[in-house]
């Protein structure tokens, strides 16, 4: 029998759109007939979701919205001719899924069972493309023994080391966690703070991949939106620079800093350690204030590391009183303090400070009244007129400038010049002799007038300006410091203004960034509004010995060699990423395939020996004393050394709930594989992933984490390629109606079993994709699944003017507008504007609502254009045209640009003067159906509120304005 002619329900022999019968009949068939299962195809389009953790709650209907999206892509892909492997499974080790079971009272494995049936359940009512003859789970022994294959691969190659430094540990979780796994200084998954606490661990060395992982971000293939790549790139955190050594005065004992910006170094006034840097200990018995220093410590020991290295916070410390180091460059010496702004994990543990060109070294710096010594001046290279001319003398020249500010009024007093070029403000050379205070009050006297007034503070005592002056004829570089002077009151007498030489004019603050053109005073005014203290850019260095004069680029290079030279330094590169704690101290994980025997040392179990597994327990609850629950279990621990044979104890940490992430879309491809992790040839064809979709929180956890894997498989030569994942599309959050998060907690989750029952799966799918741009957030609000439901039902109605005999008549302006529906479907599915591509069609369904009849081959199209977002009802459609295979073994429509006569148009959507939404229509489409469209739109009935529009004005083409 042919299943696609195969209708035997009386009710839909009627004519009724059933969709609670037609969903089940055609989800049944599809998964009998393989209808997804083309990779015979040449062409091949890997799909794949970010697979989910099945947690107890199941799915709520903001959950499905980026599966939705792929099976939109995936349908799309296979009717465009791709052999489609669009895969699900489920990742479910680790501590959310033994926290859910602990607090149910059940052993993971039942929990873990339970809640897959549940969520598969779910995912099943929906229809998607998913291939479950490849279904994978993370806790299958015979999946995480390929996991357990990479570790040791990873050990054999020294890219697994144990450590015993201090980690983050949740009291709470009672596990050590990543740095990747906190938010905001605390435990991403139960909220607690955490602590510092010295364990053995075993550590990932992912930092060794820092700079693959940071320059193949940059690759034309990993088509990812930036602000991904930038988190990616902040996290890595790579900085170049130097580790250099300051002696400490009177002692054998050095401190090493590590600066980027080694060309301030002659502006040192102080020296920075961590709190937890082990000089403290060394020289404990130097340090006249120990006791204090120690409670300082003790104080600094309780604090996140978010907390310590906050911006806003007030920068504190203590001085090492009895200990000063000594500057390598020039000899002097300066002191030491602790603060906790500097973190042991980073560097060396400790800095060098410049507070005149650094704000936290500012900060401190003003509070303990330490020195602050320029050692970098600003360049400012003139523009327009004043632009440096070739061939032209250059003279140098050290001047002052002042920012004359008004006695009562916020006002600034500024110059104008005779050459019709320049307006700046007041100053002049330095004649000799002369101080910069006693110059730049003669040349506010001369040039203004002005005599009772007060220097208030140096603004920037040193900036390079470099131009051409007309007057002189001359490029000039200008050394000039910069003053902000306070009239005490407007009295003045004759000045350079009563000659002609200028014009002074009182200016408005904001306006005077507008209206000065010379550069160099318009760099510092912008620093003066900005309450910027310090100069953290590149320049040219002053007061800094021998390398005076030499820009901060060049003198870097220099002071490295110096440095090199005199073996007091070398280069060196930091990043802020750490090395992966990749040890939990929990039962619910993959166990570490390694022994310790006390003849040989940490031996791997063998790879014909895996996977080791997981033992059976009734009690797992965490001990938090740092041992796994697994140490506790004599019969599992201990085991034999597969080296000498004799007593060993097997490695009783377990892996975090990355560990299976980090590569199971390879074993989509090759999930039955029992002699390698994936068949090389299957690996070839079906690498990269083409379309990854997921949330944006996974930037700098699990992205990162695949990131370093696939890599270091693709150099022991498993995969064929260095990334894994092609293009990479996040989806916005479904909130509640409320606006805010969906939990059980506010009594606002939606369930889409229950929408699915009301409305049917193919309306729940329509809706999640026409509700708003995929990538923002938008608010649930069932109302657009009633208005998704009756664009279906017109749908299923248009079956009865469906006239063989019509495709004979032509109709210019149909066959345009149906032209111009599959160009906007096929550009918009690709760029993810699923929305407009649902607006549209749903402009052709009511034109054909219009139609006496309609061509048989106009409907075909429309089935097609639907069956992505829709399949169940466009596939029963598409068989009672009497086709004898499915819809989604046709082939996508295509457009022909000759006969698109009219252009579609867009129309903003207004609700009380704001556009709330875009409407995507055919010219010319009139005001009731723009209207009916608009209110029908998910985030327009969002700002209604139930609300009845007052008055709707029309501009046509433009804009439909709701008044409430």
């Amino acid at each position: 029998m042919n299943l696609w002619n195969k209708t035997s329900e009386r009710t839909l022999m009627q004519g009724d759109y059933r969709p609670s019968i037609i969903e089940k009949k055609w989800q049944k068939i599809w998964e009998e007939t393989g209808t997804y299962r083309q990779y015979f195809r040449k062409k091949k389009y890997y799909v794949l979701d970010m697979f989910p953790y099945p947690s107890g709650a199941g799915l709520h209907v903001g959950h499905p919205r980026g599966y939705i999206a792929t099976d939109v892509i995936a349908r799309f892909k296979q009717l465009e001719g791709y052999g489609v492997l669009h895969p699900m499974g489920w990742d479910a080790f680790g501590l959310p899924a033994e926290q859910y079971a602990l607090k149910n009272k059940l052993h993971p494995s039942v929990s873990v069972k339970k809640n897959i049936a549940t969520f598969k359940g779910q995912l099943a009512k929906i229809g998607f493309t998913h291939d479950w003859e490849r279904e994978i789970d993370t806790t299958d022994p015979e999946y995480y023994r390929w996991t357990q294959w990479i570790f040791l691969q990873l050990w054999k190659k020294g890219l697994a080391y144990e450590s015993f430094d201090p980690i983050n540990w949740c009291p709470s979780c009672k596990t050590g966690l990543a740095n990747e796994d906190l938010e905001q200084g605390k435990c991403e998954r139960c909220g607690s703070t955490v602590e510092k606490k010295p364990l053995r661990q075993w550590v990932l060395a992912m930092t060794r991949y820092a700079d693959r992982l940071l320059k193949d971000l940059e690759s034309p293939e990993l088509r990812w939106s930036e602000s991904i790549k930038d988190q990616q790139r902040n996290w890595i955190g790579r900085s170049e620079g130097v580790e250099m050594v300051f002696p400490i005065a009177g002692t054998e004992s050095e401190l090493r800093v590590f600066t980027t910006r080694v060309d301030t170094v002659f502006g040192c006034t102080y020296v920075v350690v961590a709190p937890e840097h082990p000089l403290i200990d060394v020289l404990s018995a130097d340090i006249s204030n120990l006791e204090e220093v120690r409670k300082y410590l003790k104080r600094a020991a309780s604090k996140s590391d978010l907390e310590r290295t906050e911006l806003a916070k007030e920068k504190t410390g203590i001085k090492l009183e009895g200990i000063e180091a000594v500057n390598p460059f020039n000899g002097e010496r300066v002191p030491v303090y602790v603060a906790d702004y500097v973190l042991g994990s980073y560097g060396t543990g400790a800095v060098m400070a410049v507070p005149a060109h650094d704000e936290r070294d500012y900060e401190f710096a003003v509070r303990y009244q330490l020195p602050i010594c320029n050692v970098v001046a600003a360049y400012v290279r003139m523009t327009g007129a004043c632009a440096p001319l070739e061939g032209k003398e250059t003279t140098s020249k050290d001047c002052v400038t002042a920012f004359i500010k008004h006695p009562t009024e916020k006002k600034y007093l500024v110059l104008r010049w005779p050459d019709g070029h320049s307006v700046g403000f007041v100053g002049g050379g330095i004649e000799t002799g002369e101080t910069l205070e006693a110059a730049v009050s003669r040349e506010v006297v001369e040039e203004t007038g002005f005599r009772n007034f007060s220097i208030t503070e140096t603004l920037l005592p040193h900036l390079y300006g470099h131009g051409y002056k007309p007057r002189k004829d001359v490029n000039c570089h200008d050394h000039d410091t910069f003053f902000l002077i306070q009239l005490n009151d407007l009295e003045r007498k004759s000045s350079e203004e009563d000659t002609g030489e200028h014009a002074a004019v009182w200016m408005e603050e904001d306006m005077v960034s507008e209206k000065i053109t010379l550069d160099h005073h318009r760099f510092v005014w912008k620093r003066y509004l900005e309450v910027q203290r310090t100069f953290c850019e590149d320049g040219i260095l002053v007061n800094s010995g021998e390398f005076t004069g030499l820009t901060s680029a060049e003198a870097r290079k220099r002071m490295t060699v110096w440095l090199t030279k005199e073996r007091l330094g070398k280069k060196k590169v930091n990043y802020k990423m750490h090395d992966w704690t990749f040890s939990r101290q929990r039962y619910w994980g993959e166990p570490i395939p390694l022994v310790r025997c006390d003849a040989c040392g940490v031996v791997p179990v063998p790879e014909k020996d895996l996977p080791v597994l997981l033992p059976k327990v009734k009690s797992y609850e965490p001990t938090g004393t740092g041992e796994s629950p697994l140490a506790g279990i004599a019969k599992w621990v201990n085991t034999v050394c597969p080296k000498c044979g004799g007593k060993a104890r097997r490695e009783t940490n377990t892996m975090p709930q990355w560990a299976g992430s980090c590569w199971y879309y390879l074993r989509f491809i090759d999930p039955k594989n029992t002699k390698a992790l994936v068949d090389k040839r299957k690996e070839a064809k079906m690498m990269p992933v083409d379309l990854y979709v997921g949330g944006t929180e996974h930037a700098t956890r699990h992205l990162l984490y695949a990131r370093f894997w696939h890599k270091f498989l693709f150099d022991i030569g498993v995969v064929s390629g260095e990334e894994p994942f092609g293009r990479l599309v996040n989806q916005g959050l479904i909130t509640a109606s409320d606006g805010r998060k969906m939990s059980k907690r506010w009594g606002n989750v939606v369930n889409p079993d229950e929408v699915v029952a009301d409305f049917g799966a193919d309306a729940f799918r329509l809706y999640e994709m026409f509700m708003g741009p995929f990538g923002q957030t938008i608010a649930w609000n069932t109302d657009g699944v009633v208005g998704t439901r009756r664009f279906l039902e017109k749908i299923w109605k248009l079956q009865g003017k469906v006239s063989k005999t019509a495709s004979r008549v032509s109709n210019r302006e149909m066959e345009s507008l149906v032209h111009q529906t599959i160009r906007k479907a096929t550009v918009d599915i690709e760029d993810f504007k699923f929305n407009t591509v649902v607006s549209s069609l749903m402009v052709l369904v009511n034109t054909f609502e219009k139609q006496v009849s309609v061509p048989i081959s106009q409907y075909r199209v429309l089935l097609l254009l639907v069956a992505p977002f829709a399949p169940h009802i466009a596939e029963e459609l598409w068989s009672r045209l009497g086709n004898t295979k499915s819809i989604f073994l046709a082939k996508w429509p295509e457009w022909d640009e000759s006969k698109i006569l009219t252009e579609s148009v867009s129309i903003a959507v207004q609700v009380n003067g704001k556009v709330r939404t875009v409407l995507t229509v055919a010219s010319g489409t009139d005001e009731k159906e723009v209207t009916r469209l608009a209110l029908a739109d998910a985030n327009v009935r969002t700002h209604l509120a139930g609300r009845t529009p007052r008055k709707i004005i029309f501009i046509p083409g433009k804009i439909l304005s709701i008044v409430v």
